[in-house]
């Protein structure tokens, strides 16, 4: 995904900028990946097979496009909190680009498995990505986002992140 104008003016880091766009297609599979294992989770524990959760295990194609743009954000958010831009010496042999991709999943993997506890969160994957239910996904991608902004208390006017007060 080409990322889009800066979410604040301090956003210039295009070494990590880079790494999130590369890891992005594994990291948007493992979120959906996430989603489905906390929805068995809460909502079938027993596990049991009705007709929906057969439907359910029988796709194996998911749409990852749902999730892009909340990838985004939640790449600024990481890039906002993280905002030293300086880069240091690495001294295993690793690139910045490398370190900062590992660093970055690690930080996305934390955050997508607390935000996947949220109903509001695994269900509308479930239903953007995985049953392609062709509902008002603006409806469930802004419930999504509702749960990140207000986790990391920031807002977003015109493409621009601030701090709540």
């Amino acid at each position: 995904m080409q990322y889009q104008d800066k979410y604040f003016d301090q956003d210039k880091n295009t070494i990590l900028r880079a790494a999130q766009g590369f890891v992005e297609p594994q990291l948007l599979k493992r979120w959906v990946e996430v989603a489905y294992k906390t929805y068995m989770l809460l909502e079938n524990p027993m596990g049991l097979e009705d007709a929906f959760i057969i439907k359910l295990k029988g796709i194996k194609e998911y749409d990852y496009s749902f999730l892009q743009e909340l990838y985004a954000i939640l790449s600024a958010v990481y890039r906002y909190e993280r905002g030293n831009n300086q880069l240091e010496i690495i001294w295993d042999g690793r690139s910045h680009y490398e370190v900062y991709a590992e660093a970055w999943s690690d930080s996305f993997d934390e955050w997508v498995k607390y935000f996947c506890t949220k109903p509001e969160v695994y269900r509308s994957i479930l239903k953007a990505c995985i049953l392609r239910q062709g509902m008002n996904n603006k409806f469930l991608y802004y419930a999504i986002r509702r749960v990140i902004l207000d986790h990391f208390n920031l807002k977003i006017t015109r493409n621009k992140m601030l701090k709540a007060a």
